[in-house]
């Protein structure tokens, strides 16, 4: 697989100078080196998802994180909207139902972004405890307004709860700013490390809910986890991914030494490229080009032809590896990621 280009959705690429530490010999997470190497990690982090509070390292997948986000902020019961756009903001309301919530799922309709009007006539009238959404929709090539999203919520005093897994790193994002009160990432896609990882940033306000909410909670406990951030010494409260830890504090020294806003004009600019090309080939795009992602492109497979067999062609043929659709939209699209180290 090493002469593979992964240009899927996650995992994506990793650069050779993250790939050497991942490889190097763990530090034991209790030693004044993996302290330092944390703090370094933290302080990366924090600059990233644009926030003046902790951002709290899981080991997990981003379904972790957003489960996470959901164990800490509620309880049982508790009203909440999802606005979906696919099949990521369908697993919010998954993880929502199960643990209890009086979940309602508004789908805007997998290719579409959310409907800014028709959300504010959802939260004018619904009484929500918080607003779950994706920032970025990989399994259509969707992406939201996350600010004015979160700006129409703020008006009904709606908490916010995004889902940047796919987002954050790669496009703009700022969470203080446009006052956002959970930001979930990951570490293999935009942050451009291996698997293992999950990253979630509370408001001041998430942090107030935090104290109320009686949802079961152990491992993703994000209060005692907060702890550990908050020592002189930071540490986890369990064995984390140690490894996966040195490479994505290595992955973010040279994305912000590369600088954010560059790493934005860059991703636009190659997603822009990207659906170029697709309409020159005649091809037709899943999403309106207003509502496209600039890290992964979602492109209609036409009739005569098979997903599986042009994804099959493109590994086979070329050593590039892409993607089909998920859900209602397999066998009926391929998708091309371009986030991360690969661009």
């Amino acid at each position: 697989m090493e002469d593979m280009l992964l240009m899927t959705p996650g995992p994506t690429m990793v650069p050779e100078e993250v790939k050497k530490i991942a490889g190097m010999q763990p530090f034991h997470h209790r030693t004044e080196e993996f302290y330092q190497l944390f703090s370094r990690l933290n302080e990366n982090l924090k600059k990233i998802f644009q926030t003046k509070n902790e951002v709290i390292t899981l080991t997990s997948s981003g379904t972790g994180g957003m489960e996470a986000a959901v164990a800490n902020l509620f309880s049982a019961g508790d009203k909440v909207l999802v606005a979906s756009i696919g099949y990521f903001g369908e697993r919010f309301y998954d993880i929502a139902k199960a643990y209890g919530l009086e979940a309602e799922i508004y789908d805007f309709g997998w290719g579409n972004a959310v409907d800014l009007d028709i959300l504010e006539d959802k939260l004018k009238k619904g009484n929500y405890k918080a607003l779950l959404v994706t920032h970025n929709e990989t399994s259509t090539g969707v992406t939201n307004d996350i600010e004015n999203i979160a700006k129409i919520a703020n008006q009904y005093n709606v908490p916010v709860i995004v889902d940047a897994i796919s987002s954050l790193g790669g496009i703009p994002l700022k969470m203080d700013e446009w006052g956002i009160d959970a930001v979930i990432t990951c570490s293999q896609k935009c942050l451009m490390s291996p698997p293992g990882l999950s990253f979630i940033a509370l408001s001041d306000r998430a942090w107030e809910m935090t104290k109320t909410s009686n949802l079961p909670k152990y491992y993703f406990d994000l209060r005692k986890a907060r702890e550990g951030v908050l020592k002189p010494k930071p540490d986890t409260p369990a064995t984390p991914a140690v490894s996966t830890i040195m490479a994505v504090a290595k992955a973010t020294d040279m994305l912000l030494e590369k600088g954010l806003d560059n790493v934005y004009k860059k991703q636009s600019k190659y997603g822009k490229k990207v659906r170029k090309y697709v309409k020159e080939l005649g091809l037709e795009l899943l999403p309106k080009e207003e509502v496209a992602s600039d890290l992964i492109t979602a492109i209609k497979v036409p009739e005569r032809y098979k997903a599986s067999d042009i994804i099959n062609y493109m590994k086979e043929k070329h050593r590039v590896l892409i993607t089909g659709g998920q859900g209602p939209l397999k066998g009926k699209i391929i998708r091309i990621g371009h986030m991360g180290y690969l661009t």
